[in-house]
């Protein structure tokens, strides 16, 4: 599916990573199991430094896209581990520079990416993935698909930056208002942070939204008759539902906290449905 016809595809890819692997190499059977306590599989395997690991199967991803031809890749954040070494911003530019020119590519900024401490954006820490990145939230149509890409870090941990959270509400109010004159066949919000992974009224936890922001994005996304969201962050699959709203969790390019192994996610868009499927780099 192509644009020219009646729809047309993307890709989502979730937490790129380069680092993860290493950061995650070299623990002990005391750490792996502290990590599988949280729920999170974490294999055991020797100490290893930079991103080769992860580079690797972002790759292996840009020559699948090349070979499918999509008309879009989203990236759904973490697209590095650290946004303080320049080698991982060199390589992930680098390997993006890599998907054939006719095939648009837009990311949003996950809180390895946005945040010294990866997981409180800063004022300083803001401007400088903007420096580097880009837009941190934007939108932008796809025939009739509105795309609304949003900064979920800060809406996850405001507390250094209140201004940019109130920010980022009157824009995704304004742009959903848009939206409801407009006449559109979908609108698709993404997003590095899933605003929850089984229920919409979840507790609060490391992998969500707080319920306290959740609660009012959900409520303008119904009231916008919102379908459907994509995210990452998980490092696992998720699908959840809140009405007509459906939430999508989606597994890692790179490194995987459980039993899903890296992929990426094929989304076709038809004017009636958006259809989706999660297909592992190894068996593609």
């Amino acid at each position: 599916m192509t644009e020219g016809t009646d729809g047309f595809r993307f890709i989502f890819l979730a937490d790129t990573q380069l680092g993860c692997y290493a950061t995650f190499s070299g623990f002990t059977d005391e750490q792996v199991e502290q990590y599988a306590a949280m729920g999170m599989k974490v294999e055991p395997v020797p100490a290893v430094t930079g991103f080769e690991w992860d580079a690797n199967r972002y790759r292996e991803a840009v020559e699948i896209i090349n070979a499918t031809g999509p008309d879009l890749v989203m990236i759904g954040g973490d697209l590095i581990d650290d946004p303080n070494v320049e080698d991982q911003i060199s390589e992930f530019f680098d390997i993006r520079a890599g998907i054939d020119d006719g095939i648009a590519v837009r990311w949003v900024p996950g809180n390895h990416d946005i945040a010294d401490d990866y997981t409180a954006p800063t004022p300083d820490s803001i401007q400088a993935y903007r420096d580097v990145f880009g837009p941190d939230h934007y939108s932008f149509r796809m025939h009739d698909t509105l795309f609304i890409a949003l900064n979920t870090p800060v809406i996850d941990h405001p507390e250094h930056v209140p201004d940019e959270w109130e920010s980022q509400l009157s824009f995704l109010t304004d742009e959903l208002a848009h939206a409801a004159r407009s006449d559109l066949d979908h609108i698709i919000v993404v997003g590095h942070h899933p605003l929850f992974v089984a229920q919409p009224d979840e507790p609060d936890t490391y992998w969500n939204i707080p319920l306290e922001r959740r609660s009012v994005i959900l409520e303008l996304l119904h009231q916008a008759d919102v379908r459907i969201g994509f995210a990452g962050h998980w490092h696992r699959n998720a699908t959840a539902t809140d009405g007509p709203f459906t939430q999508i969790t989606s597994g890692p390019v790179g490194y995987p906290l459980g039993d899903d192994p890296s992929g990426y996610r094929v989304v076709d868009v038809s004017p009636t449905a958006v259809d989706h499927r999660y297909l592992p780099l190894r068996e593609a």
